[in-house]
């Protein structure tokens, strides 16, 4: 069995290890990923059909802003990684039973929307957000701390208390509140309450009687204050961001390693046991870090021996979050009218979930470049209340199967249409990932995509921290203390990596007001023209150097396939996939390392110097473009070119 040995071994490469692993890295431990997918990201990717770019799963990001609670602008500004963002202009539209409510930024015309659907309770939905927004500024927003509250140093703790000890004390007393129960402090009709549950439900899959207080107050306040975000150029391109970081200071993600089990040493666990296409290997580690779900660890990874029963039943027993079905269609943008947002959530029964409960995304109205002109890339996601096939059972390849997964692609495709009429005529692709889909791709159990619900009960500090049963395991992801959301895990991620650096007194991280800042927002309505014609503006994504412009061009042809022919046909087996993709997230150096494996070290050549290109052959951009993509000539310009 191969071995490979580490500072620290990361499991996953979604974006909470995904985080942990680039912090690590950027402390200079030795740091190695192991990712049974071949592209980073866990539900925040995106994939390719016929030149368009398709989110395939978190796509909406709070915690950019400059303002409020940011935890992914204070990531990108510790590992000093440029990134592109585009602000929306409104936040989502929610057609809550026919009546459209428009999120808006100044937070007073969205009460006023609020005020002419419930005049009766205004006064008490103002008062509500009144108490809300003062615990909100002048305690989870005033001092930013982008850790987990089981992971704050006493120290840090003591300092953020002290700055405000009565609303600190306000907020403490609510640690085990629902948000309904405050709620009900100001506004007693059970009609309001019913919208707040739509509200709760799209954020984090809980009820507001479910939802703890302080998750409320960040979720309502965070709307109007830090404003939502998309990254240029699709989602691949955050996970894309953070693995140059990790990259870029000695890290390496190994892909098509599935983690299998862990192996312990004096009571110890001391290294990850995969499975790849090339047999075992074994990855030693002083340090694990675990992104994954908590099920697959106490049910899987964990040797027999070293399993605790009660915490293995107390896991089994979990309230997840609902299944979760994707539908992903190509239209004609004629079909959604002038005014459309790029987030539109359809609520039509207000007074309970249903299947047609769905938030529609479609991104290409605020970034253009991932779909054709006159096209829109659409995204429908919603839950699937029925069962569905573990990806292992011989139902999952059945004709049943596929003939129930056509017909969740038509359910989809008819609740658009009900909102979008003409929706179904306009459909140019279509196809659907069902809950047994997302486990496929993720290994999240039953497709539940959010893990573990953020209810009272089973919230906050009774979740899992980052700290695991031995000293030498960590955890981050949706089933620890923050849980569900993009800022979350990647709060969870800052935490496990601080925890990780504590434990060998190592400098943790922690907001510095000097810290460069290298997140660029762009609003919706100041994209450039060329935006409308090219498939991405490097320059916006800060790839400065004319000659990585170049190479992301080329590279951005590229359409990520499943079935890499030219990978399975390249003589030398270059990961060509992979170059290109590290290429479009100006992760040049990365690429460019990569490709060093495939270099005659006596002559300094590229092998694809003499080589005849059967990838471009094989390139299966061919089936929908009469040119392949321009492998050999941009792996030659990337090999011959020295960058900083």
């Amino acid at each position: 069995m191969e071995t490979k040995r580490a500072n620290v071994a990361v499991i996953g490469s979604g974006l909470a290890a995904l985080s942990a692993a680039a912090l690590l890295a950027k402390r200079s431990l030795k740091t190695i990923v192991v990712e049974q997918h071949y592209q980073p990201g866990g539900s925040c990717g995106a994939f390719r059909r016929d030149g368009r770019t398709i989110d395939q799963g978190t796509s909406m990001f709070f915690g950019f802003g400059e303002l409020g609670f940011n935890p992914h602008r204070f990531l990108m500004n510790e590992l000093a990684e440029p990134i592109a963002l585009i602000k929306h202009r409104q936040l989502y539209r929610l057609n809550y039973a026919g009546f459209p409510i428009e999120f808006h930024r100044d937070i007073d015309a969205y009460l006023k929307v609020l005020g002419s659907l419930f005049p009766e309770d205004i006064d008490g939905i103002r008062a509500f957000y009144e108490y809300i927004g003062d615990l909100y500024h002048h305690v989870i927003a005033s001092d930013p701390i982008c850790v987990a509250p089981s992971e704050i140093s006493p120290k840090a703790g003591a300092k953020r208390f002290f700055r405000h000890p009565i609303r600190n004390i306000k907020l403490l007393r609510l640690l085990d509140t629902s948000a309904g129960e405050v709620m009900r402090r100001f506004v007693s009709s059970e009609r309001v309450i019913g919208f707040f549950n739509k509200l709760t439900s799209t954020y984090c899959y809980t009820t507001l009687d479910e939802t703890p207080a302080i998750l409320a107050i960040t979720m309502f306040m965070e709307n109007h204050t830090g404003g939502s975000y998309y990254p240029l150029g699709s989602s691949q391109q955050l996970p894309g961001k953070l693995e140059k970081s990790l990259e870029a200071n000695g890290g390496t993600i190994c892909y098509g390693y599935k983690a299998v089990g862990l192996q312990f040493k004096n009571g110890q666990p001391c290294a990850v046991r995969c499975e790849t296409p090339n047999g075992e290997v074994l990855i030693e580690a002083d340090d694990i870090v675990y992104g994954g779900t908590l099920q697959n660890m106490h049910n899987q990874l964990i040797p027999v021996e070293y399993r605790d029963s009660k915490l293995v039943e107390q896991t089994n027993s979990l309230a997840m979050t609902y299944p979760s079905v994707v539908l992903y269609c190509i239209v004609d943008s004629s079909v959604l009218p002038e005014g459309t947002l790029p987030i539109e959530m359809m609520a039509d029964n207000p007074l309970a979930l249903d299947e047609k409960e769905v938030t529609m995304y479609a991104f290409s109205l605020a970034d253009p470049s991932i779909c054709h002109q006159n096209e829109h890339v659409v995204i429908a996601i919603g839950p699937s209340l029925q069962p569905w096939p573990n990806p292992s059972d011989s139902d999952y390849q059945s004709d049943s199967y596929k003939e129930r997964k056509a017909q969740e692609q038509s359910r989809l495709i008819e609740v658009l249409e009900s909102h979008y009429p003409g929706f179904s005529k306009a459909v140019i692709h279509a196809e659907v990932a069902t809950p047994s889909t997302i486990e496929r791709y993720t290994m999240k159990e039953h497709g539940c995509v959010a893990g573990p619900k953020q209810m009272i009960g089973q919230h906050l500090l009774h979740r899992q921290h980052a700290a695991g049963q031995w000293p030498s395991l960590y955890y981050c992801g949706e089933g620890t203390v923050m849980g569900t959301g993009s800022p979350a895990v990647t709060i969870s991620g800052i935490s496990a990596a601080n925890m990780v650096l504590r434990r060998h007194h190592m400098q943790e991280y922690e907001f510095n007001p000097k810290t460069p800042n290298v997140v660029q927002i762009i609003d919706e309505h100041a994209l450039p023209v060329r935006m409308r014609d090219k498939r991405v503006l490097p320059s916006l994504n800060m790839i400065e150097d004319p000659r990585a412009i170049e190479l992301h061009d080329a590279a951005s042809a590229c359409q990520w396939c499943e079935k890499a022919t030219c990978f399975e046909i390249c003589p030398s087996k270059i990961d060509i996939r992979g170059i290109m993709r590290r290429l479009e997230c100006g992760n040049v150096n990365g690429a460019k390392r990569l490709l060093a494996q495939h270099v005659d070290a006596a002559t300094g050549r590229l092998v694809c110097e003499t080589c005849s290109a059967p990838c471009q052959g094989a390139c299966l951009r061919k089936i929908f473009d009469h040119q392949s993509v321009e492998i050999r000539s941009t792996l030659i310009a990337l090999q011959s070119t020295v960058f900083a």
